[in-house]
């Protein structure tokens, strides 16, 4: 791709990030959760780069099933012997993952709940198993890598259920552990764009519902869709080699992370604008 439409991108996605902060007003103490939230992913980030950095190769990851290198444009021209790629072997694959750590913590310090925690929880699979993946490229974190877009779109499905429909927290979380728990085990044998669109239908219901009842606004709930979209269309392009410079800093997978990321936080703090229902 052209340097002016990769440029054109990055621009695309600064906006859209920041058009969130207009539709969904900041509360008192969201600067301060954003700081945390920094601290904290920084702490993550600088741990796993010291446990990371004694290793020279990818030949470390030698004992689990290899995964397809080829799969994204990043590092797709070095897909050779483990002992001529890097530990992590793809970098802005890896490293976009802290985007989905950043805006769990971020949403546990804004307003510290059982359903934030369970938020925080689940982005913190979904951000460090899918760096995993990217770092090793094997089947086994790739399962990871899918268990954790599940848990983590799951956990915002269950606060639908608990603010749209007024379910109590302590019923929708045994719920959310067991449909978590289904997909998990059965992650091979499911299409994951079919699971991911059911949850999300579950979302955009429990959207329509609040957005019925008076609470929230539209501009809110079209926002992390837009988001993903924008984002799945970027993760396209880089599949399809649309747009591929394997040794470039912007990779589309990476933007498809930080887009996600952004979609989730946004979708999560609808529900914060529009208020609970119950305890």
């Amino acid at each position: 791709m052209p340097a002016r439409l990769r440029d054109a991108a990055a621009q695309a996605l600064i906006g859209a990030v920041a058009s969130s902060t207009s539709v969904l007003p900041a509360p008192a103490g969201e600067v301060r959760a954003l700081a945390l939230g920094l601290v904290v992913t920084t702490a993550i980030a600088v741990v796993g780069a010291l446990v990371l950095s004694p290793y020279p190769s990818a030949e470390v990851w030698g004992r689990l099933t290899p995964g397809d290198c080829a799969e994204y444009c990043e590092a797709s021209a070095h897909c050779g012997a483990l002992a001529r790629r890097a530990v992590i072997q793809q970098p802005a694959n890896s490293w976009s993952n802290l985007a989905f750590v950043l805006v769990g913590f971020v949403a546990l310090f804004r307003r510290l709940t059982p359903r934030s925690v369970t938020f925080a929880l689940a982005c913190c699979v979904l951000g460090i198993g899918s760096f995993l993946f990217h770092a090793t490229v094997t089947r086994e974190l790739q399962w990871l890598d899918v268990v954790g877009m599940y848990v983590a779109l799951g956990a915002v499905a269950a606060r639908g259920l608990h603010d749209a429909w007024g379910l109590r927290w302590s019923r929708v979380l045994p719920a959310y552990l067991g449909w978590s728990s289904l997909l998990t085990i059965f992650k091979w044998q499911l299409d994951t764009t079919i699971a991911m669109v059911a949850l999300g239908f579950v979302v955009a219901w429990a959207m329509a519902r609040r957005m019925r009842a008076g609470a929230g606004s539209l501009a809110a709930a079209l926002l992390p869709l837009g988001l993903i979209g924008i984002g799945y269309g970027v993760r396209a392009l880089d599949v399809s080699r649309a747009w591929c410079d394997p040794a470039s800093w912007l990779q589309g997978h990476a933007l498809w992370h930080l887009l996600s990321a952004a979609s989730l936080y946004t979708a999560w703090r609808f529900f914060d604008a529009s208020g609970k229902a119950s305890a």
